[in-house]
């Protein structure tokens, strides 16, 4: 069985009595505290941090740390209450137990996230 990635850390903050939003509030606001998390999880090029700088916004990337975090991190297997989180770990983490550059457009795509000023695809 699956659960959407975006479906699995809704309802894990709500085991806790959090929303994303009440998260995203505690977490770094500066967007370049949110890239050098993003940085340290991900592999990702200057042009790929570039791209991202320019079209998400620090809550946007802190979103991304925190799913990568809690569902994609070496410690995690990548199931949320025995139901395996979609996009899967396999998918979107590397080897090096890194996410890819794929791996974290599906992140992405999972979560809702959007550019603001360019489709998806062209990062």
């Amino acid at each position: 069985m699956y659960v959407p990635l975006r479906k699995a850390l809704e309802d894990f903050l709500k085991q806790f009595d959090l929303t994303v939003e009440d998260i995203l509030d505690a977490m770094d606001e500066s967007k370049e505290g949110a890239i050098e998390s993003l940085k340290m999880r991900a592999n990702l090029t200057e042009k790929d941090i570039k791209f991202i700088e320019q079209n998400f916004t620090s809550r946007d990337i802190n979103l991304l740390v925190l799913a990568i975090q809690v569902f994609y991190s070496p410690t995690s297997p990548g199931l949320y209450r025995n139901l395996l989180v979609i996009p899967t770990r396999d998918e979107v983490v590397g080897p090096d137990g890194k996410v890819t550059r794929e791996g974290l457009v599906k992140i992405m795509r999972a979560l809702g996230l959007r550019p603001r000023n360019l489709p998806i695809r062209h990062f």
